[in-house]
């Protein structure tokens, strides 16, 4: 059964690229709820596991790289102060940790092996075939930004994408759904990747749900991911439908959802997002004028929440043992969780892995070779303090840009990019184990720094457009 459904990954891959539409788009994102599937079998690739988005970011940074003049836009992305040379140093500068830091230190510096079968306690720094992996993976995410960069630009992309973005955000909650009915077994032919699975859990009592992921915190930070990005988005979506019915729809379920994963890192990335939330409500209050697109449903959303809250202190207050399930939960993965093995394992991969950064002077020790628990930690220690401080300043770059003037769209994206960042580095600090930011952030600092690129850098014109065809303009002046 395995290989059905590699062979269906694959069919679909290139039938989206036949296409030569926004379907590679919808694919992509439908694709990040597979977090535990190989498509390719890792007997082919050495045990090396690669997952969906990476394959299908490789085929988007193709077909925008081979139109005309692709690559040469793509670089001129990658080396603008005001685009992406940040992250282009940051780059270098991983990649050359990656390549010399392991063999510099080797046997000097104890680590923690990303393969957590290999050892639990720490191990000698030496080259492994996961630095040459997670360098892989974080060379795709990064070039994922500069070819969404240029994809983006074009505002039909821009709306497919945005619509692409709800559909993973639904095949998060259907691969929730369909584990938490109890029909976890039957998607085990989706579970290829040669991970450690941690998929028949329970926490006071409660199932954690994992969905298609290896663990239950990679789905419930997944599931906040989307729901961020699909919440403070949403206002950039041109269909009504969508943005007034299908994307609230989805926030509700992906909220359900990330509460049922149990995953403390999800639960502190619901609070804070709580909080952004807020802060963008009374953001869109004041600032902006009525009948503006940005105030819409500003009053929907201020009585949906008193309507919620009242229903919560009524059934406190006529019966209140309803919520004891909850609070033993609350208390075991929150209150509880400095008192348990996992905290006190995944606070030793953070110490050994920062402790390994001063080991070796704040250079690092390259991509993959040490597990931490913090992505913050996990950014520092991989790429060491000039890595991490070129990311990090890339990633306030992405935070402070603006759109071009009279762009409403742009606005309303930029703003979006703005209150979704502190929730998914909230999540990375608690949780993260890696330096690669991923598939999905590359795809949101791809489309904002497309929103905010120089005129000169035009869309491009072949490889992806949507179906509709575009207008001439044959005016003469």
């Amino acid at each position: 059964m395995e290989f059905v459904s590699i062979i269906l990954f694959w069919v679909l891959l290139f039938a989206a690229i036949a296409s030569r539409g926004p379907f590679i788009f919808y694919l992509l994102f439908a694709s990040m709820a597979f977090g535990s599937f190989a498509v390719i079998p890792p007997v082919l690739t050495k045990g090396l596991s690669f997952t969906p988005p990476p394959i299908i970011a490789l085929v988007i940074i193709f077909i925008y790289a081979g139109g005309k003049n692709g690559l040469s836009r793509m670089l001129g992305i990658a080396l603008r102060p005001s685009q992406c040379l940040l992250l282009t140093l940051f780059w270098i500068v991983a990649i050359w940790a990656t390549l010399f830091m392991p063999r510099i230190f080797a046997g000097m510096v104890t680590i923690i092996p990303m393969r957590l079968e290999e050892a639990t306690n720490g191990e000698p720094l030496y080259p492994t075939p996961q630095n040459i992996s997670q360098m892989l993976y974080l060379s795709i995410s990064v070039i994922t930004v500069f070819a969404c960069a240029l994809a983006f630009k074009a505002p039909q992309i821009r709306q497919h994408v945005l619509a692409a973005l709800c559909v993973g955000g639904a095949m998060v909650v259907l691969t929730g759904l369909l584990d938490l009915a109890g029909l976890g077994p039957y998607l085990d032919m989706f579970r290829t990747a040669t991970y450690v699975y941690l998929t028949d859990v329970e926490i006071a009592n409660v199932k954690r749900v994992v969905g298609l992921m290896p663990e239950a915190s990679a789905f419930g930070s997944l599931a906040v991911g989307f729901l961020t990005a699909i919440y403070f988005l949403r206002r950039a979506i041109t269909r009504p439908w969508l943005r007034l019915v299908g994307a609230p729809f989805l926030i509700v379920l992906l909220a359900v959802f990330a509460l049922l994963s149990t995953s403390s890192a999800a639960y502190g990335g619901l609070a804070v997002f709580g909080c952004v939330a807020a802060a963008e409500w009374l953001w869109r209050l004041l600032m902006y004028e009525k009948g503006s697109r940005a105030r819409e449903g500003l009053v929907l959303e201020f009585w949906a929440l008193v309507l919620a809250l009242g229903a919560i202190y009524l059934l406190a207050l006529f019966n209140p043992s309803i919520f004891d399930p909850f609070v033993r939960l609350v208390d075991t993965i929150i209150f509880q969780k400095t008192s348990s093995d996992s905290f006190e394992e995944r606070s030793m991969w953070t110490a050994v892995s920062l402790k390994a950064l001063i080991d070796t002077w704040g250079l690092g020790v390259g991509m993959g070779a040490t597990r931490a628990s913090n992505g913050l930690v996990a950014v520092f220690s991989n790429t060491g303090i000039v890595g991490g401080l070129l990311y990090y300043g890339f990633m306030l770059q992405t935070y402070l840009r603006r759109a071009r003037p009279g762009d409403i769209e742009g606005a309303a994206v930029l703003t979006a990019v703005r209150f979704y960042l502190p929730p998914v580095l909230l999540m990375g600090i608690l949780a993260g184990t890696s330096a690669d930011f991923g598939i999905m952030n590359a795809c949101i600092y791809g489309l904002a720094a497309a929103t905010a690129l120089d005129a000169s850098l035009r869309a491009p014109t072949r490889p992806i457009s949507p179906h509709r065809r575009p207008t001439t303009n044959r005016r003469t002046a």
